[in-house]
């Protein structure tokens, strides 16, 4: 008999289309097998209301809220006043804290796993939070040290965000120190991502490293065919809303793509992405750059890609979007950033480059040696069966809560 299990996320797990909302959406998944799911999340996307009814396939029971993200952005804007982390307060809501002391007080859950640290909140408010925090296994995953992450942002930053970003920070890490000493286990994406996290929290008890995965089945070299154009594509795939991308493009494009295209003419840079900022837009009026905005299916553009590209500048854990394309056999340029939590032999499976001249560089010899980016990937594509299948990834998991 299954034991019930209650799960929180910030995020509706489907469809899984970005980082977090593939990592937990495959948490859940694998987790149905074994137990009764219990479903509370958020939703801050109108169209993710479409898809709620898409998960009962996995789950005995879910609830939803819809959040408006313009509100809480304004009432998230006092939380650094107040000590609070923004994320914290952006993702709570007394709708979905009713809804889950309801499930509280007519299960005995036996484990429970919360998917981002703004739903710890959930717990610490709960009506009964010291029954169940003293009855069952509760488990974190933060995913990434978001506090580090905000860190990053005001190293990066002009004042008055960099005071932002660096309170954020320092709320971020009183959190996650509070959230250690209450919950039985911390989860994360990579063994770097852990190290991170025992530096900020010293002496914190059970902390796991579990990596994401990639559906190798869905993101296959035989799922789609794509003869080269004669303009040859560079492809960035992504949630274009999202800081690290939006800079990470925009320097691309400014110090990067004028390099290959004086090589390369022809050369175009398409921006895959939802969301995309007014900055991201503003780069479609540039010479060889395209903005798609939201896409069904990233796949078909990976297909056609001659080179995938990933300048990250600020990036933290395992970045999807490098193992995606590599599961699709396409040959990858990364910052050193946006490969730190991979484990990929650097010059075998992927390319790494430090700055715009190497970047440039390695893109160019790609693009112009067929056989060599098909040798990288297929190389690629190889490292992510050998070290990214979820099913491998999440036995982890399964010792965690046998």
């Amino acid at each position: 008999m299954k034991k019930p299990l209650l799960f929180l996320a910030h995020r509706i797990p489907y469809p899984p289309n970005k980082g977090e909302k593939i990592r937990s959406f495959n948490f859940l998944r694998h987790l149905s097998e074994r137990h009764e799911i219990h479903l509370a999340a958020l939703i801050d996307d109108q169209r993710d209301l479409a898809f709620r009814e898409q998960l009962r396939p996995w789950v005995k029971e879910c609830c939803f809220d819809f959040i408006n993200p313009r509100l809480k952005k304004i009432v998230s804007a006092i939380a650094p006043v107040l000590r609070e982390p923004i994320t914290v307060r952006y993702f709570y809501s007394r709708r979905l804290q009713r809804e889950i002391d309801r499930m509280i007080s007519r299960l005995d859950f036996e484990y429970v796993l919360c998917s981002s640290s703004p739903m710890a909140e959930y717990l610490f408010r709960a009506k009964s939070s010291a029954r169940l925090f003293q009855q069952a296994s509760t488990s974190m995953d933060l995913i990434d040290v978001d506090s580090y992450k905000w860190r990053q942002y005001a190293q990066s930053a002009n004042w008055p965000l960099r005071w932002v970003y660096r309170r954020e920070a320092e709320n971020l890490l009183a959190y996650e120190r509070r959230i250690a000493e209450r919950f039985n286990h911390i989860l994360l994406t990579s063994e770097n991502e852990k190290r991170l996290f025992l530096e900020g929290v010293p002496g914190a008890g059970s902390v796991i490293a579990v990596p994401n995965g990639v559906d190798l089945e869905f993101f296959s070299p035989l799922a789609f065919s794509a003869e080269p154009g004669a303009a040859p594509k560079i492809v960035f795939t992504g949630a274009m809303d999202y800081f690290p991308n939006v800079d990470g493009v925009c320097w691309f494009v400014a110090e990067v793509l004028p390099r290959l295209r004086a090589r390369i003419p022809g050369l175009c840079f398409e921006i895959v992405g939802s969301r995309p900022a007014p900055a991201v837009q503003a780069l479609a009026k540039e010479a060889g750059v395209s903005v798609t905005g939201f896409v069904d299916d990233i796949r078909p553009y990976l297909a056609e890609a001659a080179v995938c590209v990933v300048p990250l500048r600020i990036a933290r854990g395992i970045q999807n979007k490098v193992l995606e394309a590599m599961a699709m056999g396409r040959p990858v340029v990364a910052t050193p950033q946006a490969l730190g939590g991979i484990a990929a032999r650097i010059g075998e499976d992927v390319y790494r480059a430090a700055s715009a001249e190497e970047f440039a560089e390695k893109v160019i010899a790609l693009v112009e040696n067929r056989e060599l980016a098909a040798s990288l990937g297929r190389a690629g594509r190889k490292c992510v069966e050998e070290n990214y299948a979820w099913a491998k990834n999440l036995k982890s998991l399964d010792a965690l809560l046998a």
